[in-house]
Order: structure tokens, then C-alpha cells, then sequence
């Protein structure tokens, strides 16, 4: 049988996927592997027959997809977060690496392994393959006959390098005793459900609708305006209509505003009161509607002017998360938007932004790929170093910067970069998935010959050691120092490592997007950082 898998790769691929999504599913002790069981068991194959490998272009096509789906993801967050705090995690990451560095510089004599081997064990630690294969050019070069030993480093320390972050980020959430939701709550990640409130104005509360979120200062919005009627004042019969931004507002008059429950409390104390009102649907009409409409797609609110058209977007819906629009935030292929509109214009606006799953199933891969291969053409410039070395960014790199930059823009003239979100979501799972077979079952060979060579089992401890001090440090010094959340910060520890086992596993444990938010904004640096660390460390050690 596995005499056969080795001469089938493709269906060697299949089985390992299968069994790995299998075994994946499997809990104990309230966690599992989840996509990560993948890796684990590509080496399990490798190690009973070495002759079982992927081609290397598979594993990279699977990386440059996952890499460049989450930086469609998570562009927009990262530029907006940059100037606030994103600096100060890249820095952050260069110190590390640097202490990493000098760590490792001293324990290599004390474990009595060679200069070469080590390097490649530092990089596998930290998930380099572009930082093992700068230091393998580098060799041949200078000493061509220990080209070869980074990769036998790489691959005895990079199963344990894997487990050594995985067992971090498990033992660390027990004892913090982390609350994955509510942390993404406080973060601003994972939003409360959304309500509405009618509230009547107070006095001195005077001029028109877009005035009342500044004065409320408070993230709402104003769906309704409720006009009292001059012969009674039975809620009842108020007069509704539509909260155009220009409207006038005046004390005594009610509108009706949605948010969470504390951002309709502190907008409510800011004001007026709170008033019991039913919404009367006799004229305005509201509906969930799907953006499927690739002229909308990709364009903020503001720019669709929602209101020339007749109807204001009260809710975005987005995954599993509902959100407050902001004239700024910007429509995505697939969003759910509830829309309040006069009821003779619901069908309008409905074609107006698409509402077809239809269309959204005919996913559009033009812009994607076109994305893809500027990243990945970006990743094969070679940049020029001292010492006439050169540095590229590689499949991961280049397609991870060109997803966050796509991502930020989400349009450039008539080109949406967006892709639907489950559309998103499936092909990142996918590239993924192949990416940790591959590589699983490259390191499967080192890991066979561990068992047989004890003087391996030194380079092992090395990388498990640099491992484990880089999740902690990450951890803790997140904590304490860059004041993030638990998640945040043991994605960050796995964009140090640039693993994404790892960030794989923290996804499937905390099911929010604070993980991964971490991961891509300290991966480009940690990518370039790694290269020329790992090159700086072959000539200390040497």
C-alpha cells in the first residue's frame, strides 16, 4: 500500500487530506487539531516510507493561495491599525528575533551540534523554508560541502518546532482560563448582537441626522424619524419616515437608532430618553439583502450613495457577525445588508445592490488569481543584501503583502479584488490544507532518521527550545507589553513563525478573527526578518 501511495502522489495527496480532516475532528480534552492534524499525519506517511512525497510546486501553489486569501481578509485592518499599534507589534517581533539569534548563537556549543545544521534547525524552528534556502545559497558558495545540512536541520526540528507553539497556545489558554468570545468582544473582533431603541430628543438637541452619532458619540445609526402629529400624542400614530442624513431634528421628535445594547445605552443617556414605540411597517419596509452586484461590490457606502436611492443600510452582516455601518466601510461580495426603505422600493433596491446566490456562486476568480500572480511575481524579485547575498520574499511573502494591499483597496478602477466570503473562506481551507501535506511529508524524512541517529534527537531539542521561548515571549510580552488579548497575541507568536499549522489550530480553538488579525500584521516582517536572521546566524555560528 505504501509502496503504491509513493508511486500515486495525487492520490497519496487525497488520503493524507481525508485522514488528516478526519482525525482533525477528533476532541480530547476539549481541543483538537483540527486542520493541523493534516501535517501530522503527512509526516506519520513520510516516516513509514520516505519515498512518499508531494511535488514541492503543489505545496507552494497551496501556501501562496492560504497567504494571499488572508490578506484579502485582513488588509483593511491592518492599515487602519498600523499607526495605532501595528508598528509597535513589528518591533516587537524584530527584537525577538534578534534575542532568538543570540540564543541560539550560545546553545549551539553547549548541545555540541554543527554551525550549518543548527542554522537550519533555527529556521525550522521559526517555519523559514526561505530562510533555510537563503542559508543553503549562501553555502554553496562559500562551502559547498555543507550545502546539504540545513535541510537535515530543517527537517529533524520542524515537527517539534510545530508542536512546541501548539502545546504554548493549549497550555497557556488553561491556565489564563481564556474566554475566546469575549476577549473578541472587547477587542472590537466579534461584535454584541444589534437592537434598535426609539429615543426621544431632549431639549437643546437640535439640527439634522448625520449631527446625532457625533453628539451621541456613540457607533449607531438613525433608520427612522417618528414626527408627532399636532392633534395627538399617541405613539401610535406618529408619522414614520425614512432617517435621510439631512433631515431636520428637533426636540420632542423620536428616532429610532440601532447598535449594541451599550452603544444604544450611552446614545440614549446622550440624547433623550428611551421610548416604547412599535415600528410601523404600513410605509417603510426593511429586508436582508445579499450584495451580489459586482458594480456595488467593493465600493464603500458612501460611494453608493445609498440615500440618492431611496434607502439607508441599517445592519451589515458579514460571516456570522452583524455590524453597524459607518459611511466609510466598504461592501463586500456576499455581505447581508438590512436595508429600511419606503416598501414601493424594496424591490428596486434589491436589484439595485443584486440579492442572487446565484451569482455569487458563479464566483468570479479573475480578479483573485490576477492578484495572486502580481504577489507571486512581487515574491520572485530578488533584492540585493551586503555581502552579495540576495533576498526575495518568496511564495509566501510577496502574495501575503499584495492580499493586505488589495485587501485595503478592495477596488482598483473596475477591478473588485474582494471574492465572496465563503468563496474566501473555501479556497484559504483548501490552500491550507495541501500546504501542510506537503511540507508534512518532507519532514517525515528527517524525522525517520532521527529515529535511528540519536546524536539527532540534539538538533530536535534545539529547535524545540527556540520554538517554545518564541510562543512564550510572544505570549506573555504581548500581554504585558502591547496589551493584546491571549489570541491576538499567540497569532501573533504563529506570524513569527509564519506557520500556519499553528494559526490553523488557533482559528479552529477561538472561532474568532483575533487570532489571524495578529497573524497578518506581523507576518511580512517576520518573513523578511527570518531570511536575513537566519543568514546573520550562519556567520556568528561559523
Amino acid at each position: 500500500m505504501l509502496a503504491f501511495l509513493a508511486e500515486n502522489p495525487l492520490i497519496a495527496l487525497v488520503i493524507i487530506l481525508a485522514l488528516g480532516f478526519a482525525i482533525g475532528k477528533i476532541r480530547l480534552g476539549g481541543m483538537s487539531l483540527g486542520t493541523a492534524a493534516i501535517l501530522f499525519v503527512a509526516i506519520a506517511f513520510s516516516t513509514a516510507d520516505p519515498n512518499i512525497q508531494l511535488p514541492p510546486i503543489i505545496f507552494q501553489f497551496g501556501l501562496a493561495i492560504f497567504v494571499y486569501a488572508i490578506g484579502l481578509t485582513a488588509g483593511h485592518a491592518f492599515f487602519a491599525d498600523f499607526r495605532e499599534r501595528g508598528w509597535r507589534m513589528i518591533l516587537f517581533v524584530v527584537v525577538l528575533l534578534v534575542g532568538l539569534m543570540g540564543m541560539t548563537w550560545l546553545l549551539v556549543p553547549l548541545f555540541g551540534v554543527e554551525a550549518a545544521t543548527a542554522t537550519g534547525s533555527f529556521a525550522a524552528a521559526l517555519t523559514s523554508t526561505p530562510g533555510m534556502a537563503a542559508v543553503v545559497d549562501m553555502l554553496e558558495g562559500t562551502h559547498p560541502e555543507l550545502a546539504a545540512d540545513p535541510v537535515v536541520g530543517y527537517s529533524l526540528a520542524y515537527p517539534g518546532g510545530v508542536l512546541g507553539a501548539i502545546a504554548v497556545a493549549a497550555i497557556g489558554t488553561k491556565l489564563l482560563k481564556v474566554n475566546h468570545r469575549q476577549d473578541a468582544i472587547d477587542e472590537g473582533v466579534l461584535h454584541a448582537p444589534l437592537e434598535h431603541r426609539g429615543v426621544r430628543l431632549r431639549e437643546g438637541i437640535e439640527g439634522c441626522v448625520r449631527d446625532l452619532r457625533t453628539i451621541a458619540d456613540a457607533k449607531i445609526i438613525v433608520t427612522r424619524l417618528v414626527r408627532p402629529h399636532h392633534a395627538t400624542e399617541d405613539v401610535q400614530e406618529r408619522d414614520h419616515k425614512l432617517a435621510y442624513p439631512d433631515a431636520e431634528v428637533y426636540p420632542g421628535m423620536i428616532v429610532v437608532i440601532t447598535g449594541t445594547p451599550d452603544s444604544l445605552d450611552k446614545a440614549t443617556a446622550a440624547l433623550g430618553e428611551q421610548i416604547d414605540i412599535d415600528v410601523d411597517s404600513s410605509y417603510i419596509g426593511y429586508r436582508r439583502i445579499t450584495v451580489s452586484n459586482p458594480s456595488i461590490a467593493g465600493r464603500s457606502i458612501k460611494d453608493i450613495d445609498p440615500i440618492s436611492h431611496g434607502f439607508i443600510i441599517a445592519r451589515i452582516r458579514r460571516g456570522d457577525e452583524d455590524l453597524v455601518p459607518g459611511p466609510n466601510d466598504v461592501l463586500h461580495y456576499s455581505d447581508r445588508v438590512r436595508v429600511v426603505t419606503p416598501k414601493h422600493r424594496i424591490d428596486e433596491v434589491s436589484q439595485f445592490l443584486g440579492d442572487s446566490e446565484r451569482s455569487l456562486a458563479d464566483v468570479n476568480l479573475l480578479p483573485f488569481t490576477l492578484g495572486l500572480a502580481i504577489g507571486l511575481l512581487i515574491g520572485a524579485i530578488p533584492i540585493p543584501l551586503p555581502g552579495g547575498t540576495t533576498l526575495n520574499l518568496g511564495f509566501g511573502g510577496g502574495p501575503i503583502v499584495m492580499g493586505l494591499i488589495f485587501g485595503a483597496l478592495a477596488r482598483t478602477g473596475p477591478i473588485g479584488w474582494q471574492i465572496p466570503y465563503h468563496a474566501n473562506k473555501a479556497l484559504s481551507s483548501l490552500g491550507l490544507a495541501i500546504f501542510l501535506a506537503g511540507v508534512g511529508t518532507i519532514a517525515g524524512t528527517g524525522f525517520r532518521d532521527a529515529l535511528t541517529d540519536i546524536t539527532s534527537l540534539n538538533y530536535i531539542a534545539l529547535g524545540f527550545i527556540i520554538t517554545v521561548t518564541s510562543a512564550i515571549v510572544c505570549g506573555l510580552g504581548g500581554m504585558w507589553l502591547l496589551r493584546l488579548k491571549w489570541d491576538e497575541a499567540m497569532g501573533m507568536a504563529a506570524g513569527v513563525s509564519t506557520n500556519p499549522a499553528v494559526i490553523s489550530y488557533l482559528n479552529d480553538q477561538a472561532d474568532t478573527e483575533l487570532p489571524m488579525r495578529g497573524y497578518a500584521t506581523v507576518y511580512p516582517a517576520a518573513m523578511i526578518g527570518k531570511i536575513i536572521g537566519c543568514q546573520m546566524l550562519l556567520l556568528m555560528l561559523l
